[in-house]
């Protein structure tokens, strides 16, 4: 009897560590001193008068079982790393490096590649280095077929940049920027009305075939609003929310001071058709999609109203859509829809 004979087989997952650490390698920065294959990787901060580190994780979810389902996994890297790269910059911080965690029944080795390489151009084109992560082999913990992806992203900002709820003010305007879709949330519900109502993921419902929209991966801000951060400074994007599991309503009053609302106006920006179908196939209503879905906005910031114009040029002369989606009001740190 042996590790292999109980499900485990430690050659096979030595030979493809020779894989991750090329993948890995070419996302290295400048701040790397040493990264897969040690006990611990090494980062080297720089120079920063008052470092602050800023760190966040977070899995795929349950969309994991669509992919499953498709058997298309090149995505899923994007999925993983901007769940926690774009939570890292809504601080104001710079993401710096990523590890990964995968559980899996039984390793293999495309699936596997195919991970390790979306992983790592998603920490590539996010800025973040990949130096370190774990793969671990658990038969009886989940059949063959089945894997779970998570990460855990760190990040640096200076301490007088760090972006301020108490620098907004009652005028403010809130942008929204487009997402690529469901992004990686709210797939439970998704999953059951895809179920419940026995759609096809091979048709196409009149907005591209059904399983490749809802496997979009996730789109990655981070860089732009790094940039964003760098040209405009916190004194004008004075606030930026993640919108992911509770939506906007949940994620956009985490950047409000305590006397101040966001008052979001909707039709100011386009709705996906694919939000629009599964709530109307399971019958969802508005109230209840806008709390478990992005609806069309990945990311909502608050800008000062003088620096409105600038930023929204900014954003929309990139490969980013944004819009002016509302404006800060008296209130008590909620957000508000009209």
């Amino acid at each position: 009897m042996d590790y292999k004979s109980a499900g485990v087989d430690i050659d096979k997952a030595d030979t493809l560590i020779d894989d991750v650490r090329r993948f890995a390698k070419d996302t290295y920065t400048k701040g790397v001193m040493s990264g897969v294959g040690g006990f611990g990787a090494l980062f080297e901060l720089g120079k920063y008068k008052d470092p602050v580190i800023v760190s966040s994780t977070d899995g795929v979810g349950t969309k994991i079982l669509l992919a499953e389902k498709l058997g298309k996994y090149r995505g899923l890297g994007f999925d993983l790393v901007a769940m926690c790269v774009d939570d890292i910059v809504c601080s104001g911080a710079k993401p710096l490096f990523f590890l990964d965690y995968i559980a899996i029944g039984k390793l293999r080795e495309e699936f596997y590649r195919l991970t390790i390489e979306s992983i790592a151009k998603a920490c590539k084109f996010s800025g973040s280095a990949l130096i370190g992560g774990e793969t671990a082999e658990l038969p009886g913990m989940y059949a063959d077929e089945e894997f779970d992806l998570a990460g855990f992203s760190v990040g640096v900002v200076e301490k007088s940049k760090i972006l301020d709820p108490k620098t907004i003010r009652k005028g403010d305007a809130v942008i929204g920027l487009a997402s690529s879709g469901f992004h990686s949330n709210g797939y439970s519900l998704v999953r059951k009305v895809l179920n419940d109502k026995g759609l096809d993921l091979a048709k196409d419902y009149g907005f591209g075939v059904l399983g490749d929209v809802l496997i979009t991966p996730t789109e990655i801000f981070s860089p732009v609003l790094v940039e964003a951060l760098a040209k405009f400074g916190s004194r004008k994007i004075k606030g930026i929310a993640h919108i992911t599991g509770g939506g906007i309503e949940g994620n956009l009053c985490r950047v409000l001071p305590e006397n101040l609302d966001a008052l979001v106006k909707k039709g100011t920006w386009k709705v996906r058709p694919e939000f629009e179908f599964i709530a109307s196939q399971g019958g969802i209503s508005e109230d209840e999609a806008f709390k478990v879905f992005n609806m069309g906005l990945g990311m909502m910031l608050v800008v000062d109203a003088g620096s409105r114009d600038k930023v929204l040029e900014y954003f929309n002369g990139s490969s980013y859509r944004a819009w002016e989606v509302g404006s800060i009001v008296e209130g008590k740190g909620e957000v508000r829809f009209a």
